[in-house]
């Protein structure tokens, strides 16, 4: 079962999996809202047979805002997202996981949950400073921090059931959506050891390994995928 936002995003998700005979339910709703979760565990209850082996969360938002003038707003509607969400779906699928003693949580962080914002590779997204200080984002980066640090607190209390719970963290990552221009790839890539921006699928190929057996006693740990980003 995938769920999101966008419904056409989530057919057409749904319609590749499909043709590799991967039946996939989805659920277009908000996580970050009460109303967005409760639809999840409904649709997961119709449809699961009663069994929950992972979760992974990967919803995310990011908001650049002046330094002086933030908003509780602009805290709030980040945090719902990025971390409220992930605690709350998080506790829902250990409580099903439970009863088998078995099951993984996987949840998507970012490098910048432990690093600052260099604006210099953010060419005219990210002033520097301004009537109300420089734009930056300080709820991205501290919701960030807060999945790793929740997820460490879900492996020391799930561990006793056999549950797991790891963050994967990744860099940069060239996805389709951000279709970022070419003088911003090559400047993350000049940033990066291995001097290029990764690939969803190398992301996704660390989630899949944490959900599998071979990372059985994996757990409470931080993996970042960033080419070396955070090395220097």
């Amino acid at each position: 079962m995938i769920a999101g936002l966008d419904d056409d995003d989530l057919r057409s998700t749904a319609d590749e999996a499909a043709t590799l005979g991967w039946p996939i339910a989805t659920v277009t709703c908000d996580i970050a809202t009460d109303h967005g979760r409760s639809a999840v565990a409904e649709t997961w209850a119709v449809v699961s047979g009663g069994r929950l082996d992972m979760l992974v969360n990967c919803a995310a938002r990011c908001t650049a805002m002046p330094l002086f003038s933030q908003s509780t707003e602009d805290w709030s509607g980040e945090l719902n997202t990025n971390l409220v969400a992930v605690a709350v779906l998080s506790a829902w699928a250990i409580e099903r996981m439970k009863p088998h003693r078995t099951g993984c949580v996987v949840n998507v962080g970012s490098v910048y949950g432990s690093l600052g914002l260099n604006t210099e590779y953010y060419a005219g997204v990210y002033s520097t400073d301004g009537p109300s200080g420089p734009v930056r984002a300080p709820a991205y980066h501290a919701s960030k921090g807060g999945v790793a640090a929740l997820t460490r607190e879900l492996a020391v209390a799930a561990g006793p059931w056999n549950i797991r719970a790891n963050t994967v963290s990744p860099g940069m990552i060239d996805t389709p959506e951000r279709s970022f221009a070419a003088d911003r790839i090559a400047g993350f890539a000049r940033a990066t050891p291995l001097q290029r921006m990764g690939e969803p699928d190398e992301v996704a190929a660390v989630v899949e390994f944490l959900a599998s057996d071979v990372a059985a006693f994996i757990t409470g740990t931080e993996i970042v995928v960033d080419g070396g980003w955070s090395v220097w």
